[in-house]
């Protein structure tokens, strides 16, 4: 269908998630437009992430659309990079008890984990050599490491495949939704934007002086949200009340002469420090408790590696002694007051699903079906996303997350 037509929806946002739900709209029939201010994703989520993937949550709604995910990741491994080899999750005495709680629940929903000493620990990966404070861990062996950037090409691919059409450069100006459908009003850029114009756009109030490009008029029976971090921007234009906040996040890659941690997936130590062999080095993240909401894209670099990363690293494994920082990045997670997603109706003919607080990639194809289902159908069927809906926080009845990095 034309851009100047009538689509059946129009996804607001095409990073992993909007590229998911673009998807499976398109499939199920539907008339679909993707518009996004940078479809390369420069300093979007779904390109500066871990690349984690796993169903260890502690959530029902959480467990079952990472498993559903994950199922979908299995079928398309080669395509998108998806290795299997586990997530190893260690714990302190406080939340190992309340990780043990949780068990029941995880294998109820088909997700396979084991429990384990320290000494289990060592002997798995005797890199660890350093068991001070482990009181247990668990292993997920179908969790694994996938590569985002391929895995949102192949959502968009199958949504283009399906009749989807996808807009690059286009910013929303106004959204008006009422009983006739929903009309947007948006500003597509003659040429790409830099970093600073893009953070600039979606934070203060449009384009500016410096920009050119041209006006177009969208419409469609329904919208869906999908910015990830960006999503207020569309929020305010509804005058619907944006839950979440930018949070910066840092991941560094490090280079040890000393080991090579090929063998393993991602490690999640007691400290917070979370990583993974990544080709030639190992990556490594940590979530300072105290970083401020912002949209803050800058990486504090060696200050960042020698001052979060290094000491956790070399305080659980001796062989990470001589680590050598290389290079890293910041990326932001939009993280929810219970640190789980918002995914459902927001108001007639309005849907959305961001906030999913890091849990984007690995959500992606279970929640792109939810939303997909219920703009389709007008009702979650395979995929039931209900309890994740926005009025949760009104309702006093939040989905609240323990294990987030």
């Amino acid at each position: 269908m034309s851009r100047g037509g009538r689509h059946d929806a129009i996804v607001i946002g095409a990073g992993v998630a909007g590229s998911a739900i673009a998807m499976g709209l398109a499939e199920r029939g539907l008339h679909t437009l993707a518009v996004d201010i940078d479809l390369s994703g420069r300093l979007s989520s779904s390109e500066k992430n871990a690349g984690g993937v796993r169903a260890t949550w502690w959530q029902r709604v959480n467990i079952a659309l990472c498993r559903a995910s994950i199922e979908y990741y299995e079928s398309i491994r080669d395509e998108v990079g998806f290795r299997q080899k586990g997530y190893l999750w260690l714990y302190d005495q406080a939340t190992f008890s309340q990780a043990m709680e949780h068990i029941p629940l995880q294998r109820e929903l088909g997700h396979r984990i084991e429990t384990l000493t320290p000494v289990e620990v060592s002997r798995r990966v005797p890199e660890i050599d350093r068991l001070e404070g482990i009181a247990g861990a668990t292993f997920s062996p179908g969790d694994g490491l996938i590569n985002p950037n391929l895995l949102k090409e192949h959502y968009r691919c199958r949504a283009i495949a399906a009749g989807a059409e996808f807009m690059d450069r286009t910013y929303v100006m106004s959204i008006d939704a009422g009983a006739a459908g929903v009309r947007l009003e948006c500003w597509q850029s003659d040429d790409p934007l830099t970093d600073a114009g893009l953070v600039r756009m979606m934070t203060q109030d449009g384009p500016g002086e410096a920009e050119t490009g041209r006006i177009s008029d969208l419409r469609a029976d329904a919208i869906a949200i999908a910015g990830g971090a960006w999503s207020p921007s569309a929020l305010r234009l509804l005058q619907l009340r944006n839950w979440s906040k930018p949070i910066r996040r840092q991941i560094c890659l490090v280079d040890s002469r000393a080991t090579s941690l090929s063998q393993y997936g991602m490690i999640v130590d007691t400290s917070g420090v979370y990583f993974h062999n990544e080709g030639p080095h190992i990556l490594a993240g940590y979530s300072p408790p105290d970083e401020p909401p912002g949209y803050h894209f800058k990486y504090d670099g060696e200050q960042f590696f020698a001052g979060e990363i290094w000491p956790r690293l070399y305080n659980r494994m001796s062989c990470m002694e001589r680590l050598r920082h290389v290079t890293g990045w910041a990326g932001l997670y939009e993280v929810s007051p219970d640190r789980s997603a918002i995914i459902g109706m927001a108001a007639p003919r309005v849907y959305e699903a961001h906030s999913f607080s890091g849990r984007g990639v690995m959500q992606s194809y279970g929640a792109g079906q939810a939303l997909a289902e219920l703009i389709a159908d007008g009702r979650y069927c395979k995929f039931d996303a209900s309890a994740l809906s926005r009025d949760r926080f009104e309702r006093g009845e939040q989905v609240w997350e323990e294990l987030h990095i």
